[in-house]
């Protein structure tokens, strides 16, 4: 009995202890549930917090490159700004040493005269029309490889006229021998300077605001052509005019840039190539004994070039 009892009370206390273990366990599993979750969220909001982070940084490198991009493009606006009105006033600086308006084909021969000879020179030689618009003497002072002044009335097309032995010489500088983009009007370096030649090429850039030979590429329009039909070019021999008689684009290696040309059957087709290639007709007959000018300028593209081609009329 007493053994028993013994192990009866044993069997008591173990299954005091099983109740006792089995009624703490729910809320330490609570517990235990709640820490695991209150873990969670806090490693959670950590990441989330490192995302915040990163995010900022990444926004923060972005708004930063933005605004360099920002700075660096104001400051390349303000120095093409800078530029273009730097040659600008040079050149309109120098149009006070054009004192007069060029005389016209049209007025010229309703005065039905020819102009007297400049003194000591022989009437057989001397110019239709002498040059005493342009004060080329005080041209010359500033820049001696002016050799004149180039003029198409009505467009931004009045510059003087230079030539060196070098084409890239006047590419980036202006008249007065500054480094800038807008460079000169120049002659083909292989021509003469007085425009002896049967063909003459002029250069000039294609300017984004419209200065320099910029005007040219509106010569693909007929209609400005017919509102603009003559280039003035005044050397020390005289006032000049040609007829522009051929508009159109052309490759760098087109045909319109050869020179050296006599007097023959060979300068009559190449003549008759430049009639073709414009891009409408204008009525305007060349021969042979004719000297002509070339204006060219780039296309906007830079790919192509724009050619304007007038002959000598006086």
């Amino acid at each position: 009995m007493s053994t028993q009892g013994q192990k009866r009370t044993g069997k008591n206390r173990t299954a005091g202890k099983s109740n006792t273990g089995s009624s703490r366990r729910p809320g330490d599993n609570r517990r235990q549930q709640s820490d695991r979750i209150s873990s969670r969220g806090r490693r959670r909001a950590r990441e989330a917090q490192k995302k915040r982070r990163i995010r900022l940084v990444i926004m923060g490198v972005i708004v930063g490159l933005l605004v360099c991009v920002l700075a660096f493009s104001i400051y390349k606006l303000a120095s093409i700004f800078l530029v273009y009105n730097s040659a600008e006033k040079e050149y309109e600086d120098l149009k006070q040493y054009v004192t007069e308006d060029p005389i016209s084909p049209d007025l010229l021969a309703d005065s039905g005269a020819v102009l007297d000879a400049p003194e000591g020179q022989e009437e057989a030689n001397a110019p239709l029309v002498p040059m005493t618009r342009i004060d080329l003497d005080s041209l010359q002072e500033i820049n001696p490889d002016a050799v004149g002044w180039i003029e198409i009335p009505d467009t931004v097309i009045s510059y003087p006229l230079l030539h060196s032995e070098d084409n890239l010489y006047y590419l980036r500088r202006t008249f007065q021998k500054e480094n800038n983009r807008a460079g000169s009007i120049f002659i083909e370096s292989k021509n003469h300077s007085d425009l002896s030649d049967l063909h003459t090429i002029i250069y000039g850039h294609n300017m984004k605001n419209g200065s320099m030979f910029a005007d040219l590429k509106n010569y693909l329009k007929k209609d400005f052509w017919q509102e603009h039909p003559y280039v003035y070019i005044d050397l020390v021999d005289g006032a000049h005019c040609y007829q522009i008689f051929s508009c159109h684009e052309a490759p760098v290696s087109d045909v319109c840039y050869t020179i050296g040309y006599e007097a023959d059957n060979v300068y009559a087709d190449f003549l008759t190539t430049l009639q073709s290639a414009s891009l409408f007709d204008t009525g305007v007959s060349v021969e042979k004994e004719d000297h002509i000018v070339t204006l060219s300028t780039c296309t906007n593209d830079g790919k192509d070039r724009i050619v304007v081609h007038a002959k000598k009329i006086y």
